[in-house]
């Protein structure tokens, strides 16, 4: 897939300044988008199109650092929303205007002012409270991000919240919602439509309360008790690869490019799969998420380290390139593969088979808040989640201190970081074991 490319505006301007337009070419579309940015014609480098470590404005330009920060993310946006993006909505339309509620919120129609017209409902409140957060008006008030502006996946979550919350009231034949509503008698019947009726998850359940607690923390309702909303405690039995398993997927040969894999929906050319297996390991290896990874660019990559900010927290890492990954960076100095996650965690379960992960495993998960379980190939439970889980676990097994991981993997406390890694208590006895003897204890 074609990445995006930046050009000035070709019609001439008296004053020497032009505007920065975005081209991007996708799913047989193309997408011309100005950025917002205009700079004077003499500190744009058009080479920037065919290097990687070349960024549009030359640093004499004034505030050049900020502005190529603002391409760069941009770019990102767009690359990941066209990754993102299904069905009838990937068209040149749709991904404008995604980008339009990131960049140019002045575009949307004006948000409703708390002053001039009082929420009357919770829905309501709720709606202003996500249109806020796309336009900038309501803005993160507390921690490191303090005074920046939601990200595209915050809100993306408060409305998935929403649709929930509506069709539950749907469900229930209730009209609306008042702040007086939303008490331990709506938490408990709430609870039980999730449950019993959609099948949620634990952690889904969780995030929804989680967001009903934010609106009403900020809807200042009188009498609101947080108590009541108890988020369940659970601790999902999710995936991770040995190193040993990861070493069968990385020496696993895919080299002839004209070979096609046959599968139940179509034929898939070995030269596709490699370039899965290659994104796969580089997940591995740096712990990074999907929407990191897929999107990683050569101009993250500084000397032994890559250094970025993460799409989904907005928190910067640096992760040093351990061996295994050089490889996998050399075999993509200009830029590593594209593909949806959707079609990623349906292609890494072929490359998984051929490498023969084929053991059952099995795992449990909780439908309907009653714990499951189920036995599978392996191959069948691997998804682009694995990478994460495996780098952290692996590394942990390893020996290397938990601070140390979490300053790679993001997570903010060392409790959240030993709930999400895959190690049990021989291998923490194991690690104690070594670390002694190292001691001399």
């Amino acid at each position: 897939m074609a990445k995006p490319k930046f050009y000035l505006e070709p019609r001439p301007s008296t004053d020497q300044i032009q505007a920065i337009n975005m081209f991007y070419s996708f799913n047989g579309a193309r997408l011309q988008y100005y950025t917002g940015i205009r700079i004077e014609i003499k500190y744009f480098r058009p080479e920037c199109n065919t290097s990687d470590t070349i960024k549009p404005i030359k640093s004499t330009a004034p505030f050049a650092a900020q502005l190529n920060s603002k391409l760069t993310d941009i770019k990102t946006d767009a690359i990941k929303l066209v990754n993102d993006t299904k069905g009838e909505n990937l068209n040149v339309k749709y991904i404008r205007e995604q980008l339009d509620l990131i960049y140019k919120p002045k575009n949307l129609k004006p948000p409703l002012s708390t002053e001039a017209t009082p929420p009357s409902t919770f829905i309501t409140f709720f709606e202003r409270i996500i249109e806020d957060s796309k336009s900038g008006k309501r803005l993160i008030s507390s921690g490191k991000n303090n005074g920046s502006r939601y990200t595209r996946n915050a809100y993306k979550n408060y409305g998935i919240t929403l649709s929930a919350v509506k069709r539950y009231l749907n469900y229930r034949g209730i009209k609306d919602l008042t702040f007086q509503d939303i008490r331990k008698s709506f938490y408990e019947d709430f609870r039980d439509y999730c449950y019993n009726i959609e099948q949620k998850e634990k952690s889904t359940f969780g995030s929804y309360i989680k967001d009903i607690k934010t609106v009403m923390s900020e809807s200042n309702t009188p009498g609101f008790r947080t108590q009541d909303f108890v988020m369940p405690s659970y601790e999902a039995d999710t995936l991770y690869l040995t190193t040993s398993e990861i070493d069968k997927i990385a020496a696993l040969d895919l080299s002839d490019k004209t070979r096609m894999f046959n599968t139940p929906k179509g034929s898939i050319s070995y030269n596709t799969l490699d370039k899965v297996r290659d994104l796969f390991l580089v997940g591995c290896f740096t712990g990074l998420r999907f929407s990191d990874f897929s999107t990683l660019e050569p101009s993250s990559i500084e000397s032994n380290f890559i250094k970025l900010k993460q799409v989904k927290t907005g928190g910067r890492v640096t992760i040093p390139i351990i061996n295994s990954l050089r490889p996998i960076l050399n075999k993509y100095k200009d830029a590593l593969p594209t593909i949806s996650n959707q079609k990623f965690n349906d292609y890494i379960k072929h490359v998984a088979y051929l490498a023969g992960l084929t053991e059952n495993r099995k795992m449990k998960n909780t439908k309907g808040n009653l714990t499951n379980e189920s036995t599978s190939p392996l191959y069948c439970l691997i998804t682009s989640h694995c990478c994460r889980r495996s780098y952290a676990t692996n590394m942990f097994k390893a020996g290397v201190p938990p601070m140390l991981i979490m300053s790679a993997t993001g997570h903010k406390t060392e409790t959240s970081f030993l709930k999400y890694i895959r190690a049990n208590n021989d291998d923490k006895a194991k690690l104690l074991a070594e670390t002694l003897q190292k001691l001399g204890l």
